[in-house]
């Protein structure tokens, strides 16, 4: 039924009401109808693809049960025209275009049954052999412009070293979408959780806002048996960009404050995780750097490397790797690096992620 009424597309709306012997106005209802359910098709693939439940594509979409699976029926034939394009020459990019599909949809399909070394080197990406990780540059593909925004490419290492095709992701913080959008280039599944709600944007993205307090400990986002075999915790660094987060962020807490919440959110990550899973922390050293020579900086407001890692000791995590994944210098113009140099002041580049069991 969907593919006749797309098919009406094709004619010119002036002819096509004499031709099928229908009202003007009924077939716009049509392609209206059609066009409405080809985007609840292509939120449902996406969902689907990424692994999460039938239930909650629903509730997630505001459509019944038995219809999210009547859609599921159909996920088999919908890769079909633009894998028929791909395999005619097409680029990832010009078949996006023309189904109005995300890029990383594209390459999930693209990339079907391919291992995860090929996959890296028809995306692009070079892989990085020892534990220092450098990506300049975000890969404009992957995710949205957001604050503190991640590159792919550190994304995508984290889950060629540290899970399996399949493996289910946990993203509890997804911001801009970076994670599922690389899990779906990499044939992960992958939930992920963040507190702006955008279901047209990002369906994939489920609504949560992690609320704590003494008096009432933070809460898990879903009732599911399964648990994820990696959890990757980017968090909205300390202070850094507070004011381009949404107000109830955590960037924007005190340093005690935001500590305090970092042991009670690893604490139940730990609650919620298997023997097996793994944790990949990402973040910073944060220094009050600005207009202070370096051997003036007392190092009271810090919160450093080891801080972290006696968090996350404490709360049963034990840490396998620390990978150095710097920021580019780059962000600093010229006559910004001229003049810290000039006051001998000492910025930071530094970024690591933390891989612990």
């Amino acid at each position: 039924m969907l593919k006749h009424r797309m098919a009406i597309r094709h004619y010119d709306l002036k002819m096509a009401p004499e031709v099928l012997n229908r009202a003007e106005r009924t077939i716009k209802w049509y392609e209206l109808e059609a066009a409405t359910q080809l985007g609840i098709d292509l939120k449902i693939f996406r969902m689907n693809r990424l692994g999460i439940p039938q239930n909650r594509i629903a509730k997630r979409l505001g459509q019944y049960r038995e219809t999210v699976r009547d859609h599921l029926a159909k996920m088999a034939t919908l890769p079909n025209p633009p894998n028929a394009d791909l395999s005619r020459g097409f680029t990832v990019s010009q078949v996006a275009e023309k189904y109005n599909w995300t890029e990383p949809m594209v390459w999930s399909i693209a990339l079907e049954g391919k291992e995860d070394i090929i996959r890296f080197k028809e995306l692009g990406w070079g892989l990085r052999t020892w534990d220092q990780w450098e990506s300049n540059d975000c890969d404009k593909r992957f995710g949205d412009d957001w604050p503190g925004r991640i590159p792919a490419q550190l994304i995508a290492h984290i889950l060629f070293y540290f899970s399996k095709q399949n493996d289910l992701i946990l993203d509890p913080m997804a911001g801009g979408g970076v994670t599922p959008d690389t899990c779906l280039a990499l044939n992960r599944r992958c939930w992920a959780f963040e507190m702006t709600d955008r279901p047209d944007e990002r369906p994939e993205i489920e609504p949560h806002t992690w609320i704590y307090s003494t008096d009432s400990p933070l809460a898990w986002p879903v009732s599911s048996k399964e648990k994820p075999d990696l959890i990757i915790f980017d968090p909205p660094y300390f202070d850094k960009k507070a004011a381009d987060y949404a107000e109830n962020s955590i960037s924007g807490l005190p340093k005690n404050k935001y500590l305090e919440f970092l042991e009670a959110f690893f604490t139940i990550l730990k609650q919620n995780a298997k023997k097996t899973t793994r944790l990949a922390f990402i973040n910073a050293d944060w220094r009050d750097f600005q207009n202070k020579p370096a051997l003036e900086e007392s190092g009271k407001g810090a919160i450093l490397i080891d801080d972290y890692l006696r968090i996350l000791n404490k709360t049963g995590w034990q840490h396998t790797h620390i990978i150095q994944a710097p920021m580019s210098a780059q962000r600093f113009s010229a006559v910004v690096v001229s003049a810290m140099q000039k006051k001998r002041m000492l910025g930071v580049t530094s970024r690591y992620v933390i891989v612990l069991k």
